[in-house]
């Protein structure tokens, strides 16, 4: 019995699947046998993500500043002119951040900043990060312009004591800004005599000055090696000494070079019949210069 009752499921189940078939084929479907227990997998759809990488722009380019010249165009004030700068730029004196009183960059890039100082004296200045020191003079000081007048009051003033410039046609003489400690200087491959225009001197400092220089002129000219060494013996100096010491710059060694006494004395004699006889500030245990020495100085620079 329990034999006939499984040929008859099967028969049912074979029957079922005929059905099914024939209501498929009748819908146009496929003739295959669809059974219950088959699983239809869903189709799946595959999506391509195209990430393009986000651009990053390129930091801009900051040029370095360089500095071509810092100065003090007048009381109080100090311009630094250069390349490389914005005027956004930070601008610092001795380190404290100031607002300029101009920043302006030409077309071609050239900077020029002005800045107000009040303080006299010497000054670190810098735009941006890069630095230079300017000496600024207080707001009442006396000015550029003042100094160039003394200046040029005095030279007619000297050369009628010394006529420097008849005597020696191919040299002449400049006028300088200031320089702290020098009154001037001699430049003999240039034959140019500079003096700087440092304030608060007299007329008559910058007659000596120039008087001075014009001793190294004489120096250059006229003296040999062996005028040289017989100077040093007149001055009771050891003849071993060097004329000149390259580079000495300190005040209290300045007139110990004998070629810096041989200026002086060279004014000394000069001014010796005026109403203020210099008196020579070099090699002071040497002795104030006699007629004696003058004599000699005078022999040798006109042999």
């Amino acid at each position: 019995m329990l034999q006939r009752h499984s040929v008859a499921r099967r028969a049912a189940r074979f029957a079922l699947a005929i059905g099914a078939t024939a209501i498929a084929a009748g819908c146009g479907g496929s003739e295959q046998p669809i059974f219950v227990d088959d699983v239809v997998e869903p189709a799946t759809t595959t999506t391509t993500i195209l990430v393009v990488p986000a651009t990053t722009a390129a930091p801009p380019v900051v040029e370095p500043v360089e500095i071509a010249r810092a100065w003090s165009p007048e009381n109080a004030t100090a311009e630094i002119i250069g390349t490389g700068a914005a005027s956004t730029d930070a601008v610092t004196v001795d380190d404290v951040l100031v607002t300029p009183e101009s920043f302006t960059v030409d077309a071609d890039g050239v900077f020029t900043v002005r800045v107000t100082i009040a303080d006299e004296g010497a000054h670190t200045v810098c735009v941006r990060d890069v630095c230079s020191r300017v000496y600024t003079l207080a707001p009442d000081a006396e000015t550029s312009a003042e100094v160039e007048a003394k200046i040029a009051e005095a030279r007619p003033l000297a050369a009628a004591i010394f006529d420097g410039e008849a005597l020696f046609p191919e040299w002449s003489i400049e006028v300088a800004g200031p320089f702290s400690g020098t009154g001037g200087s001699t430049d003999v491959d240039s034959k140019t005599i500079t003096v700087y225009a440092n304030r608060g001197r007299t007329v008559d400092e910058y007659v000596v000055t120039i008087l001075h220089e014009w001793g190294h002129v004489v120096d250059a000219e006229r003296m040999t090696a062996d005028e040289r060494v017989a100077y040093l013996e007149a001055r009771g100096v050891d003849p071993a000494t060097p004329w000149r010491s390259p580079g000495t710059h300190r005040l209290d060694t300045w007139g110990d070079q004998p070629s810096e006494d041989f200026a002086e004395v060279l004014v000394a004699l000069w001014t010796a019949d005026t109403e203020t006889p210099h008196i020579p500030r070099t090699l002071v245990d040497a002795g104030a210069p006699d007629q004696a020495l003058f004599d000699q100085v005078t022999a040798l620079v006109t042999d």
